[in-house]
């Protein structure tokens, strides 16, 4: 059988620890067809433990796994995942307490991360052309090309200051960084 692999984004509806300390997620994932999948999400419990350091109120996920086909004892039939890279955010509400998630979160996506704490020491390198590129983008496909490249420890900006820019401009509180390697 081949291996393949599958990304899940969202909110485990439920989450079980196993006897031997790994972690059983829950997963009803919505279908192009409007029905629901069930996905079984298995992550090892020190990668679980390395995942949610210093999280509070996670609500979600993207995780990225290698798919399995498995039967219940019963003999139905549902999708397991072993996980391979987990991210965790915690995303910021609405006045009606939904997760704003109006645009997909981009590859290499960190964290969602309020505007306001990132610093940027380089005010003139915004090129008024690629901000405007930067806005039309978001404008036409509602999300970012892009996470924000920052430093860990001081959110100084690295690189995505087109974006940054726009997201100012375009009054964007919310927006997605990744940390430099560095």
């Amino acid at each position: 059988m081949n291996k393949s692999e599958i990304i899940i984004k969202g909110l485990p509806v439920k989450t079980t620890r196993l006897e031997n300390g790994d972690v059983n997620l829950l997963f009803k994932i919505a279908n192009y067809d409007k029905t629901q999948s069930i996905y079984r999400v298995i992550v090892k419990k020190d990668y679980w433990r390395d995942a949610v350091i210093g999280m509070k109120d996670v609500n979600y996920f993207v995780i990225k796994g290698e798919l399995k086909a498995c039967v219940n004892s019963k003999g139905t039939p549902f999708i397991s995942v072993e996980a391979t890279s987990i991210k965790i955010f915690h995303l910021l509400k609405d006045e009606n307490g939904q997760i704003d998630l109006n645009y997909e979160m981009p590859a290499g996506t960190d964290e969602i991360m309020d505007i306001s704490k990132l610093v940027n020491e380089n005010e003139d390198l915004s090129i008024k052309r690629s901000k405007n590129k930067a806005i039309n983008y978001m404008k036409n496909n509602n999300k970012f090309n892009k996470p924000i490249v920052v430093k860990k420890g001081s959110l100084v900006i690295v690189s995505g200051y087109d974006e940054y820019a726009a997201a100012l401009e375009l009054g964007i509180n919310n927006v997605p960084v990744s940390y430099a390697d560095n």
